[in-house]
């Protein structure tokens, strides 16, 4: 877990500077971001802050929003109020989220101190988890993603990855609200299961 606060780190936990660009060429981060397409093999649950876990099963069907993020991180803290006023908008019309929080103590119980504090701080009625490391591996490998925080991943109603933020400027907002939209526009496709 060090290593990864680490790259996270080194990464400038967002990969944002201070002047509202997304540090790609002086490009606005409202800029056109390229559709993702792709699901989830390894990355299967979380565990909850609270106990218990989160599984992508039982999210199939609904549009799923899931934050990964850290406590410790400038731009995490920035864009955590805007998902929270998120949450309030599409609550109760089919969209689910997730945070998944990357802590650095290597202390079980100091990092349910942090994210559990982060909570209250910031009033996230969201369920909050753990993220585990084979999302980063699966994001480097099938979506050639940086590992910077805060990123913001939209699953559709059959669990395929259809977009990803890395970073979240003022403004954008319009845009990921936009999205979400139009994934939970699309119609209800049952999802056909493996076993």
């Amino acid at each position: 877990m060090a290593l990864l606060a680490g790259a996270l780190a080194l990464a400038g936990c967002g990969g944002n500077d201070d002047n509202g660009k997304n540090g790609q060429g002086g490009q606005p981060a409202t800029a056109s971001r390229p559709e993702v397409l792709f699901r989830f093999q390894k990355f299967t649950s979380a565990p909850l802050v609270d106990g218990g876990e989160v599984t992508l099963r039982s999210l199939e069907g609904k549009v799923v929003l899931l934050d990964l993020f850290a406590t410790w991180c400038p731009p995490c803290r920035r864009s955590t109020p805007i998902l929270v006023g998120l949450h309030q908008r599409f609550q109760g019309k089919g969209l689910e989220m997730t945070g998944l929080a990357y802590e650095n103590t290597g202390d079980a119980a100091q990092d349910r101190l942090k994210v559990t504090g982060f909570r209250e701080e910031f009033k996230i009625p969201y369920r909050l988890a753990y993220g585990p490391q084979v999302v980063w591996e699966e994001l480097q490998a099938k979506a050639h993603a940086e590992r910077e925080i805060p990123t913001i991943l939209l699953l559709d109603r059959q669990g395929v990855v259809r977009e990803m933020f890395q970073g979240l400027e003022p403004g954008e907002e319009t845009v990921l609200a936009e999205r979400i939209e139009k994934l939970l526009a699309e119609p209800v496709v049952p999802v056909p299961r493996a076993d």
